[in-house]
């Protein structure tokens, strides 16, 4: 069955911007992105089910460690890659190195970490078409039972505040309460892989 994409404004440009560039510190030597899960490299499985929805146009990839292979990996020439040489300083130089690539068209930013193999793409879709439905101002966070998840949307008055990140710190401590709508979401907006126990937890447990 094809999903179903949002119908936007023209005006209405949600970027999605993927984090590819850390060096799985908590993973060990490994890159898990590159580790297999269910046939293919961990990155694969979100950019796949982000190309199932949305134009690659929309699509920017942040790479930093062992960039060469995950570039290759990639293989889809319309999305834009950008290589973060500060990867190793943390998450915020990646959200930042991103956030300064919001043209001014743009009315939202949806942050997506790389190693969340099991994102719904229902889920994804349902986050958009909320933040479009609160005319792009509020921030939409997934929430799974008591948990919050990933992707995050933020609107273009934090466009700012994600430009200025830097080191190992993301966004969600500045954003206002006021400003943030949860939305109910299925588990795998809670999984990401962060060390080996995760892997193999996720490789027994969950499929797609």
């Amino acid at each position: 069955v094809p999903i179903m994409k949002n119908k936007k404004k023209v005006n209405q440009v949600i970027k999605k911007v993927l984090l590819a560039a850390g060096n799985s510190k908590r993973f060990g030597k490994k890159n898990k992105l590159l580790e297999i899960i269910n046939g293919k490299p961990i990155v694969n499985h979100i950019l796949s089910t982000l190309l199932e929805i949305f134009d690659p146009s929309e699509i920017i990839i942040i790479v930093g460690h062992e960039q060469k292979i995950i570039r290759n990996l990639i293989n889809n020439e319309d999305v834009k890659i950008l290589e973060n040489i500060d990867y190793k300083k943390g998450i915020g130089t990646s959200i930042s190195l991103g956030a300064k690539q919001l043209e001014t068209n743009v009315v939202g930013a949806m942050i997506i970490p790389a190693d969340m193999p099991y994102i719904d793409p229902i889920d994804i879709i349902n986050l958009e078409k909320k933040f479009l439905e609160l005319n792009c101002e509020k921030v939409i966070i997934p929430k799974y039972n008591s948990k919050t998840g990933n992707p995050v949307i933020l609107p273009r008055i934090y466009f700012n505040t994600l430009r200025k990140l830097k080191d190992d710190f993301g966004a969600r401590s500045l954003i206002k309460k006021k400003d943030i709508i949860y939305l109910k979401t299925g588990i795998g907006t809670t999984l990401d892989i962060d060390t080996k126990d995760e892997l193999a937890k996720a490789k027994l447990n969950f499929v797609i």
